[in-house]
């Protein structure tokens, strides 16, 4: 079965065969997807205070589907734990005890946190460790990671207020935030990791908030590449690398949201809603035929066409897998989209999608 990874690479090889100037374009936009799909690992978090492992817990939420896969391990050489739910997200959590202090420092000297989630509890507001651990990953690499603050002792009003009256912390607060509010949380915590760990981080949390944006990302990138392929003069040697990317595209929506990728289960998906495998060509080569009848417009509109084909995928995709919509709702929503594609040459072409 071919892995995501694999999908990935065999789009930038369909991309090095693309002549030089159409090639740039569409490596532009084919960047936020590299980073997702090809440069994909686990996020690594540290937690501070007493509320720390309740939060790491949120980690593997009891109530996930597939719970007897999820797992903790912890890295006798690293220091990181590990938390598994078919997808990993490392974390060291730091309480009072003093040997979770050391074990922080220890991970942090072997790896790069990307972030940090404060959860103070009922014991008060002490930054102490915070501002060490920050000052350690300071001078081993140079610019820590930003901070998510979960408030489950004080309000998030109080924390707020103490944060961002610490001049050595508030530049680097990202979120403040109240702890029963958990998709916000950790929609927040996927928002300050690098585009590299967020996928991992989605897959692992089982968060549908959380989903539903890595899913939104991945459409409006998958997108944004096939507008740029669309606009280009090559009416048919572009038909591999447009269906690559909207395959790549249904995978990625598809592992977000922790099942398992199988050309059969994307197949079974695009014909439950109606796509045929000739998708992008009709997306594409429509266009082309629409174009001779509005002088002037030349390749835009094919693009947007193209795009707006992808992004109408991408929606059922999300619809589908992450919100766990019947498929009668999802293909009529898609046939909305569809209906809508095919007034773009009318004006919206002019807007693009």
């Amino acid at each position: 079965m071919m892995t995501l990874f694999q999908m990935a690479e065999r789009f930038e090889k369909l991309l090095d065969r693309l002549p030089g100037p159409i090639r740039t374009p569409v490596e532009r936009e084919w960047q936020p997807l590299k980073e997702l799909f090809l440069s994909r690992r686990a996020p690594r978090l540290v937690l501070l205070g007493e509320g720390a492992e309740a939060f790491a817990a949120q980690l593997l939420p009891q109530h996930a589907p597939d719970a007897p896969d999820a797992e903790w391990a912890v890295d006798a050489r690293t220091a990181w734990c590990l938390a598994r739910r078919r997808g990993a997200v490392h974390f060291v959590a730091v309480t009072r005890e003093d040997q979770t202090f050391r074990a922080a420092r220890a991970a942090i000297a072997n790896a790069r946190p990307d972030a940090y989630v404060l959860v103070p509890g009922e014991e008060g507001l002490d930054f102490s460790r915070l501002r060490e651990l920050r000052q350690f990953d300071r001078e081993r690499y140079k610019d820590p990671g930003p901070i998510v603050a979960v408030a489950a002792g004080p309000g998030p009003e109080a924390l707020a207020s103490a944060l961002f009256e610490d001049a050595s912390l508030s530049g680097a607060v990202a979120a403040v935030l109240p702890a029963d509010d958990r998709e916000a949380v950790l929609a927040a915590v996927a928002r300050a990791l690098p585009a590299e760990a967020r996928l991992e981080f989605a897959r692992t949390t089982g968060e549908k908030g959380v989903q539903r944006e890595i899913a939104r990302t991945v459409t409006r990138s998958a997108a944004a590449v096939c507008t740029a392929i669309g606009a280009q003069p090559i009416p048919l040697a572009d038909l591999p690398v447009l269906t690559s990317v909207q395959a790549l595209m249904v995978a990625g929506i598809i592992y977000a949201s922790g099942r398992e990728w199988s050309l059969a289960t994307g197949r079974d998906f695009l014909a439950a809603v109606g796509v045929n495998v000739g998708a992008a060509f009709l997306f594409r080569e429509g266009a082309r035929a629409a174009v001779k009848f509005f002088p002037g417009w030349g390749n835009a509109v094919s693009g947007a066409v193209a795009g707006a084909g992808t992004y109408a995928v991408g929606l059922a995709a999300t619809g589908y897998f992450v919100d766990g919509l019947p498929v009668a709702e999802v293909r009529k929503r898609f046939r909305l989209s569809r209906r809508r594609l095919k007034s773009l040459p009318d004006k919206e072409g002019e807007r693009g999608v």
